[in-house]
């Protein structure tokens, strides 16, 4: 297995390296030895979220705490669930001429366990994608298949901050039914908490630990340095990762609750979402509206607008008119989810 390497050291945006995947998949012919037909790297990235193909942001997410620390949020192509990283969780990528998911998963994960073993940790596969130490979860992978060949990508938990992790993909208070894919919480631990468990502090330096992994498998082959010209190449699939169509999901319907005590009782909205849009809303609760259609008047103010243009959209518009007792601003709130 050959490492693949980039001319230069620095980070980069998480979704370059997803790029980057696409690109030695597309091209595992040209850049690798006749006869072999598997590379791998490791990368890692400033705090960053990054979710499935197929999962609702808002029901994965907490949007304002990601907004408020600077985290990046990103989709994949792949699915799989929600993922924070940050400089303490190595991303790993494998790329095989393989497209069989069950025996690319097979030689890859084997693989990660063994490495882990070879420290003196208590390692060993999971499931069909992740790899636990401890019978705690410090690798989780998934995959995505090319015509001619595979990727598996995935997560090695070495110092980790858990407390940014928990805070960042779970979602605020509001409740969201979601039709996409909604990811499961599994307990983790980090690789270097077990190292040191072990009495295995050399390979607790994580630059040290990756030299290890890399050494571990790829077994002396040597590695492929990839050119300015094929970093372009990669820049140019990276644009396809940031068109925030892509990133919000459009088409990925779903529906958030928001509620809230005001002057005019109880209220409860019922927002029914395409993507980063609202398409409709009803009015739940024990207020008065003052309009036969309240629920359609609604829609017709708020339909195609982000939760962040409600208070634009509303500028002009008394809401005491409409239900008894109810200010403009404690809705903006209800809906805003403050």
């Amino acid at each position: 297995m050959h490492y693949i390497l980039l001319p230069e050291d620095s980070s980069r945006r998480l979704v370059f390296y997803l790029a980057m995947e696409e690109y030695v998949a597309a091209n595992l012919g040209r850049l690798l030895p006749k006869g072999t037909g598997e590379a791998f790297f490791m990368w890692q990235v400033q705090p960053t979220v990054i979710f499935g193909r197929n999962q609702v942001m808002e029901a994965e997410v907490n949007l304002p705490y990601c907004k408020e620390h600077g985290i990046q949020l990103y989709r994949r192509k792949s699915g799989g669930g929600c993922v924070y990283a940050d400089m303490g969780n190595i991303m790993l990528s494998y790329i095989s001429t393989c497209t069989d998911v069950s025996s690319t998963f097979d030689v890859f994960l084997q693989r990660l366990a063994d490495a882990l073993a070879g420290l003196g940790l208590d390692a060993g596969r999971s499931g069909r994608n992740d790899v636990l130490v401890a019978g705690r979860k410090v690798s989780g992978n998934a995959f995505f298949r090319l015509p001619s060949s595979s990727i598996v990508h995935g997560t090695m938990l070495f110092d980790s901050d858990f407390s940014c992790l928990e805070k960042a993909i779970t979602p605020s208070a509001d409740k969201v039914l979601s039709k996409g894919v909604s990811s499961v919480r599994q307990r983790v631990t980090n690789v270097k908490e077990e190292l040191l468990k072990a009495g295995n502090v050399r390979y607790c330096d994580i630059d040290a630990f990756k030299s290890y992994l890399r050494e571990s498998l790829c077994s002396g082959d040597s590695p492929i340095l990839l050119d300015k010209s094929q970093i372009s190449e990669i820049e140019k699939i990276e644009e396809g990762y940031l068109n925030p169509d892509f990133i919000s999901g459009r088409k990925h319907l779903y529906t958030v609750l928001r509620s809230g005590r005001t002057r005019a009782g109880g209220m409860g909205v019922r927002l029914a979402m395409d993507g980063d849009l609202i398409e409709s809303l009803s009015l739940e609760g024990d207020c008065l509206p003052l309009s036969e259609d309240i629920d359609g008047l609604l829609t017709s103010l708020l339909a195609g607008k982000r939760l962040d243009q409600v208070e634009e959209a509303l500028a002009s518009t008394r809401m005491e008119d409409l239900i008894m007792g109810l200010d403009t601003p404690s809705f903006i709130d209800i809906l805003k989810g403050n």
